[in-house]
């Protein structure tokens, strides 16, 4: 059963990539990308309920490895795949007919995705941090493709801005790997497995504390700017508002999701050395800073996309500040808010995307009376803005509840407090310019945008999804999130 999971995983996507870069046919390379992200998918469910049945899954080398936290990521990752692999279809061929691309940048895109795929999937599965590494930085290269996706001086800029600042940071991720590394192989005794996760947090009690502590410091900073936490965030509005919508929305429902997983293996190893209070200080006062960092950009803001990238560095704050409360509780509404996010921002993210086709524009000011417009999206929009921004009953309040309540009950009072406020400050903006967008009388008549029924089917399964999530968890989810809150715990 392990070799069909990690084949469909891991060797799919690749396959996937090379049969697009091989076809000129549209339809070939919108249902090979389809496919492979369906069955990866399937097999992300499938995976979930063998990892609740015994704990662990991996290859007979101990190369691949999952247990209970990598695959409620891959799950969260999988889905998001999946969602924006049915909405590229129908987004990219509205995109041709306008004339916006060409046939080879659709060939381009496809492949690329797949590429995306592959890499997120060679992080998640791995059990060597130095594969895990590798799998971060040729992320960063395939995403800086779709990221200049549309070849103009802005979306260049963009990638260029996003390849050199988070390569950057993954060289200081490095430098702690090797710390790390450097650690362990006085106590391992030999190199092979020296930077197996499985075989650091065992011996994690025995690692030097002040290397770790440092080795932590570099990690933070290194995989933390490839998530975006503030303030190495800098080159996410630029590359979330030049990318096409859908990659926007795995960028933000998937790579964070990423990046956050590879920073919370080491958090496991460090407070296993050193014990919780230094990495939990660490990611209190960063959590806090990225959602203050992002209260004067959601306020003032201009743009419809770097509106909801600022709303990923807030969201990315969140979690990193629940997790920074070292509890089991907060651990589990971390993990719970990251599903939350996830669906909230491919709401989100997707929604832009059918107004920027709409309006021929992703500016605040030229987009509004969405509602008389286009009334489907416009109904997703402002109930994904609802929800992203923590209202019942949608999955984001029960999590960020969840969080707050952890907060106050292992006495962290005043932070919590500072984080309720950041909150509702981000609840305001965000409802200031969605109505100002939803509602109104639109500026101008525009040509219609057709695009295919299973766009607002799409999204309104979405969230339906976030709906459910914030009414009655299902007891398989909620099992799989305990779980891997305990994988945290050590």
């Amino acid at each position: 059963m392990s070799v069909i999971i990690f084949t469909a995983l891991l060797v799919l996507p690749l396959v996937g990539a090379g049969v697009c870069s091989l076809t000129r046919h549209q339809r070939m390379l919108e249902g090979v990308t389809v496919a492979v992200a369906g069955v990866a998918f399937a097999a992300a469910v499938r995976l979930a309920f063998i990892i609740l049945a015994q704990s662990t899954l991996s290859s007979r080398n101990a190369l691949l490895y999952v247990d209970a936290l990598s695959s409620l990521v891959i799950l969260v990752v999988t889905g998001s795949a999946f969602a924006t692999a049915l909405y590229s279809v129908s987004y990219l061929r509205v995109q041709l007919r306008l004339g916006a691309i060409e046939i080879r940048h659709v060939r381009l895109y496809y492949s690329l995705f797949n590429v995306f795929l592959f890499t997120m999937m060679t992080v998640l599965l791995s059990n060597n941090l130095g594969f895990l590494w590798i799998g971060t930085e040729a992320s960063t290269l395939s995403t800086a493709f779709l990221v200049g996706f549309y070849e103009k001086e802005h979306s260049l800029e963009a990638a260029w801005k996003y390849i050199v600042i988070c390569s950057v940071g993954i060289t200081l991720a490095l430098f702690g790997i090797i710390l790390t590394y450097y650690s362990a192989l006085s106590i391992v005794g030999g190199a092979s497995n020296a930077l197996h996760w499985t075989v650091l947090i065992k011996i994690a009690p025995r690692l030097d504390p002040g290397i770790i502590k440092l080795a932590f410091i570099f990690i933070l900073v290194g995989f933390g700017t490839k998530a975006g936490i503030a303030p190495f965030h800098t080159w996410k509005p630029d590359a979330y508002g030049e990318a096409p919508a859908p990659i926007s929305a795995l960028m933000a429902g998937g790579l964070v999701n990423v990046a956050l997983y590879s920073l919370l293996r080491f958090y496991a190893i460090v407070t296993k050395t050193v014990g919780a209070a230094f990495a939990s200080h660490l990611l209190m006062f960063f959590g806090l800073l990225a959602m203050a960092v992002a209260v004067p950009f959601v306020l003032v803001q201009k743009d419809s996309k770097r509106l909801l990238a600022y709303s990923s560095v807030e969201h990315v704050g969140i979690i990193i500040f629940a997790v920074g409360l070292a509890s089991p509780l907060a651990y589990f509404g971390a993990l719970l808010h990251m599903i939350n996010n996830a669906i909230a921002k491919l709401i989100l993210f997707l929604t832009t995307g059918n107004l920027r086709l709409a309006y021929h524009s992703k500016l605040i000011a030229r987009i509004s009376g969405a509602i008389k417009v286009v009334p489907a999206t416009a109904v997703f929009y402002i109930v994904g803005i609802f929800a992203i921004t923590g209202w019942p009953p949608f999955g984001p309040f029960i999590s960020e509840f969840t969080i707050a309540t952890a907060g106050f009950a292992n006495g962290n009072a005043i932070p919590v407090i500072l984080f309720l406020l950041i909150v509702a400050t981000i609840f305001i903006g965000f409802i200031y310019y969605g109505s100002r967008m939803v509602f109104g009388e639109p500026h101008h008549l525009l040509p219609p945008v057709q695009l295919h029924p299973i766009v607002d089917v799409l999204i309104g399964g979405l969230v339906l999804l976030l709906l459910i999530l914030g009414t009655m968890i299902p007891p398989w989810l909620w099992m799989l999130v305990q779980n891997a809150a305990k994988v945290l715990q050590g």
